[in-house]
């Protein structure tokens, strides 16, 4: 029995090999129309996200934050072009969903590439959700905490007392002014009041001496005494005090006039 010729081994092997490679693109051009309205669905649906996002980012406080989720958002933005792009090198028409023959054939490697843009997609948008969660809660838990804080705190807040002011520096002591003792005053008001008796002891001395040296008295003395010495009868006439009348010719003192 003859053996088997070398290239029909070879020719066996390779059938053998290209049969799975074979059979995956043979699936491939077949699910091919189908999955390309997924892509092309995933790429619309991406446009319509970001758009969503661009309305989250809008409502962030924090400019840190801000900043933050608008880089992820354009790297998002920029995958979703490049996915774009490569679907639309594979159709026919740009927008459409009818692939051209070489790339419905080789379909199962193009099929690769698209998947592994859409999952850098995907990865991309989870970590912009995360980050823009992890945002949301800080800002709910920071209002949560003012809102606590306004209910607790009173009303009417208290205001702060302001230090009393420093007292005013003591004045300067006035020049000491001599005082005069009291017994001194005492002494001094005594001698005021006997001073002021002496003066008008004095001042009726002075009249009584006026009077004595006036003649008139001295007259109506000695009529007085001689009345004294021999009482007569007395009339209106010869009475003691027609005596006392100053005889003619006599002045009165000055003292004595009214």
């Amino acid at each position: 029995m003859a053996e088997p010729s070398s290239s029909l081994l070879w020719t066996i092997v390779l059938l053998v090999s290209a049969a799975p490679i074979a059979t995956t693109y043979a699936n491939a051009y077949i699910a091919a129309p189908r999955e390309v309205i997924t892509f092309i669905d995933a790429v619309e649906g991406s446009i319509e996200e970001n758009e969503n996002y661009d309305c989250d980012l809008a409502k962030v406080p924090r400019l840190e934050d801000k900043v933050r989720l608008s880089r992820l958002l354009r790297e998002i933005q920029k995958q979703g072009d490049d996915l774009r792009e490569d679907l639309n090198q594979l159709v026919i028409e740009e927008g459409g969903t009818t692939l051209r023959v070489s790339a419905r054939i080789f379909w199962a490697g193009h099929r690769k590439q698209l998947e592994e843009r859409v999952r850098r997609l995907d990865m991309l948008r989870m970590r912009f959700l995360v980050v823009f969660m992890g945002v949301v809660t800080t800002t709910a838990s920071e209002h949560a905490a003012k809102v606590a804080a306004a209910r607790t705190a009173p009303r009417h807040p208290v205001r702060a007392i302001p230090p009393p002011p420093p007292p005013p520096p003591p004045p300067p002591p006035a020049p000491a002014t001599p005082r005069t003792p009291v017994g001194r005053l005492q002494t001094q008001a005594m001698g005021h009041s006997e001073k002021t008796a002496h003066t008008h002891r004095s001042g009726w001395f002075g009249v009584v001496q006026e009077l004595e040296r006036s003649p008139i008295l001295r007259q109506r003395h000695a009529s007085i005494e001689a009345a004294m010495r021999s009482p007569e009868q007395m009339t209106p006439i010869g009475s003691p005090l027609s005596a006392m009348r100053p005889a003619k010719g006599t002045s009165i003192p000055e003292n004595l006039e009214l």
